[in-house]
């Protein structure tokens, strides 16, 4: 693009909806979507009650500070795209967008399609055209995936000098490399094409549909802006980092101290595990990745467990809180821009 400066006036307009029940239905969706998640993850809550009682009170809040910079990191990620095209979204907002999108996307089984869904439509509200919302899309994805795929060779590496490769290192590594495959192979592909080129199939599946929709709006240039890329990347990367400290804060509020490097590759290595489970939240799979790398790398299992039900409480429990008042207040302001 020659001209960064984009029309405002390019957003197409929406359809009139109905007014009155659709606010509440589609946050009423939300509730009852984490009414089921809460009930999954009971025990998780009652055993991390217990360990806090025991907890050392300083480490706890550093981890609570590492996670309130994972959000502002992640909104940073968008405030680059949107500033790239002169859109003035502020790094506050988009920061509290990130909070929303993660409660979402840990409540609802759609494999982080509903959270940018959210993320699209609430940029497109705050008056950026569709092309740049869809441009924050596609650098969000395509650095996410980068900063896995960096975050698993460094892990990989680790590992290897550490204890050599384990059958579970191949099986994941293995399964995200498919999985991105497919993945990135189909955003290069969709990128740019306009709506009418997508497949029939494809744009009635839910909720898949509107975010190929969107990535198919997105700008040639936003996917091969190497600042862009970049910059989105060293953020993610940035992200993981702190996601491994709260782990390293965690193990050290209960008194047990290991080395960061070990800490940081199990962590990845259970970060991939949950994304590639498709379960919301990567029930199961991330708690189980987490303590059997954990142990593999000479942690102790009591503690590796303590410590990764304590992370998740951080990661997960916490931040549905704010993240379900930002849900509605977004939900709401969606509505109601559709109904103009």
């Amino acid at each position: 693009m020659d001209d960064k400066r984009l029309d405002k006036t390019a957003v197409k307009p929406q359809k009139p909806k109905r007014k009155w029940p659709k606010g509440s239905l589609l946050f009423g969706f939300f509730l009852l979507a984490g009414v089921i998640y809460v009930s999954m993850h009971l025990g998780e809550g009652r055993e991390f009650l217990k360990l806090v009682r025991h907890a050392d009170p300083g480490w706890l809040i550093v981890g609570v500070l590492y996670q309130v910079a994972t959000y502002l990191c992640s909104g940073a990620i968008w405030w680059i795209v949107v500033e790239h095209y002169e859109i003035d979204i502020s790094l506050g907002e988009l920061s509290a967008l990130s909070l929303a999108k993660l409660s979402l996307e840990k409540i609802v089984p759609s494999g982080g399609f509903g959270g940018s869904l959210l993320l699209v439509r609430s940029v497109e509200g705050r008056g950026a055209p569709e092309c740049v919302a869809a441009a924050t899309l596609l650098v969000d994805v395509l650095s996410s995936y980068a900063s896995k795929a960096i975050s698993i060779v460094i892990a990989v590496i680790i590992i290897w000098i550490a204890q050599g490769i384990q059958w579970v290192v191949i099986i994941v590594c293995a399964v995200f490399t498919l999985f991105a495959v497919v993945i990135l192979g189909g955003v290069f592909l969709l990128t740019g094409i306009g709506e009418k080129k997508i497949p029939g199939w494809l744009r009635k599946i839910p909720a898949v549909g509107s975010v190929v929709k969107s990535i198919s709006e997105a700008p040639p240039e936003a996917m091969h802006s190497k600042r862009l890329f970049w910059g989105a990347t060293g953020l993610q990367l940035l992200v993981i980092l702190l996601d491994a400290a709260t782990l390293d804060a965690m193990l050290r509020s209960i008194g047990y101290a290991a080395q960061f490097d070990k800490i940081f590759a199990s962590f990845a290595m259970a970060n991939i595990a949950s994304m590639l489970s498709l379960i919301p939240g990567g029930l199961g799979a991330f708690e189980g990745v987490s303590i059997l790398m954990l142990g593999l790398l000479k942690v102790p299992v009591k503690a590796g467990l303590a410590a990764t039900l304590m992370l998740r409480a951080f990661i997960l429990w916490l931040p549905m809180i704010p993240g379900f008042f930002i849900l509605h207040r977004e939900s709401s302001k969606i509505l109601n821009k559709n109904k103009n």
